[in-house]
Formats: C-alpha cells, sequence, structure tokens
C-alpha cells in the first residue's frame, strides 16, 4: 500500500479558481455579488491574467454569470436553475447506479459507510462545512465508482452549483434537521447493497426532489426578505 499519495501541480488559475468557487460555496460571495478582477488581483496578490482566465472558467461552471460594460456577478439561481439541476442530478445518479451497483465491493461499503459516520460526528459538533464536504465526496464516490468519464465529466459539472443552493438552504433555514443527509445515504446504501436498481431509482429520485423544493422554499425565503 503506497504511503504517499501523488503530488498534483495546481498551476495560479487554479488556486484562484479553488479560492472564489469556494468563498461562492460558503457564501462568502453571496448571490448578485460583484466579482471585480481589480479586487482579487489586490486580495489575492496576483496580475490580472489568471484572474481573468479564472473568471472565465467560474462562468463556465455558472457560478458567476458576465454582464457587459459591468463584470462579473455570483450567479443569482431561479426555481428553473434548481429543477434543472436536481433533475440532471437524478439521471446521473441513477445512471451511475445501474452501471456500478453490482460492483462494489465490501471495501467500497467500508469507506462509504466510514463518510456516513464522519457525516453525523460533523452534525453533531455543528460543523456545516464538514457537513456537506463529506454529503459530496460521499456522491462523488458513487459516481466515480461507475468508471463512466462523460457521466463524472457531467456530474462536476454542476457539483459545485450543488453545493452552492445547499448552502443557500442552510441560510434560509437555520433549523433545517442535518441529520436527514445520513438517513438519506444509509437508505442508498442499503439499496445499493440489495442489488435492486430500481430501489436506487426510486429513493435517488425522492431525496433529490425533497431537497429540489427545499431549495426553491429557501429561494423563496430569500426574495420575499
Amino acid at each position: 500500500m503506497a504511503i504517499f499519495s501523488e503530488i498534483r501541480p495546481i498551476t495560479l488559475r487554479e488556486q484562484i479558481i479553488d479560492q472564489v468557487r469556494t468563498a461562492i460555496i460558503e457564501g462568502r460571495l453571496k448571490p448578485n455579488d460583484h466579482v471585480t478582477e481589480m479586487a482579487l488581483t489586490k486580495q489575492l496578490g496576483v496580475s490580472r491574467t489568471p484572474v481573468r482566465e479564472a473568471l472565465i472558467v467560474l462562468e463556465r461552471e455558472r457560478l458567476v454569470v458576465f454582464a457587459p460594460n459591468r463584470g462579473y456577478f455570483v450567479r443569482v439561481f431561479t426555481e428553473k436553475d434548481i429543477h434543472e439541476i436536481f433533475s440532471l442530478r437524478i439521471s446521473l445518479e441513477n445512471l451511475a447506479a445501474e452501471i456500478s451497483i453490482n460492483r462494489l465491493a465490501e471495501k467500497d461499503y467500508s469507506y462509504l459507510y466510514q463518510l456516513v459516520e464522519r457525516q453525523a460526528a460533523a452534525i453533531k459538533r455543528e460543523d456545516k462545512k464538514g457537513i456537506r464536504s463529506i454529503d459530496m465526496n460521499f456522491h462523488r464516490y458513487l459516481i466515480e465508482a461507475s468508471g463512466h468519464d462523460l457521466l463524472i465529466q457531467s456530474w462536476n459539472s454542476i457539483v459545485a452549483q450543488i453545493a452552492a443552493l445547499l448552502y443557500i438552504r442552510a441560510e434560509a433555514d437555520p433549523e433545517y434537521d442535518e441529520t436527514q443527509v445520513v438517513k438519506d445515504h444509509e437508505a442508498i446504501l442499503s439499496s445499493y447493497q440489495s442489488g435492486d436498481a430500481a430501489e436506487v431509482t426510486r429513493i435517488n429520485r425522492q431525496i433529490n426532489e425533497r431537497v429540489a423544493r427545499n431549495c426553491v422554499e429557501a429561494l423563496q425565503h430569500m426574495e420575499g426578505q
């Protein structure tokens, strides 16, 4: 077993992308906030070229939008956006399950249940950042288990948007029961272990449709303030 993981060189542009993306996902940059090249250049201590390149990538990820003569702004999600993002997520996660449901071994389930336990611990210590990070890692593992490159690429294209929406939900409803995600993940793993792809499909749809409704309600709450 390897002791160390391979070191991945990270370009300046990737570092800027990661910082801005994380700021949006964690709500430090909020919907409709102006994200200027000048401010990023000054705060990050970098030149304008990698900043400009980073903002183009973030626009491609649909986390920021470009307004002519005004610059970049943090994306404001609509109800239509939410329904499209979660309907696509349902399709991708169900396709992943169809491909990998009979491939997962005991070591895979052991790791996934460890993630569930870590998530429960994060909930107890009220570590909201940790809760959502583990949540995404859980689903990423199941997606990547498919070995389907285009599927993985498509899921990666929406994962940051999902994370941003979950933050909006948390902001709108501070009393949201975070333990629900533990129950959801346990239900997903149980359906995988049963080998019943139809049951996985049903559970994935049920969970994602509920989360989409929660996000729409959060959006309506924000608009009503």
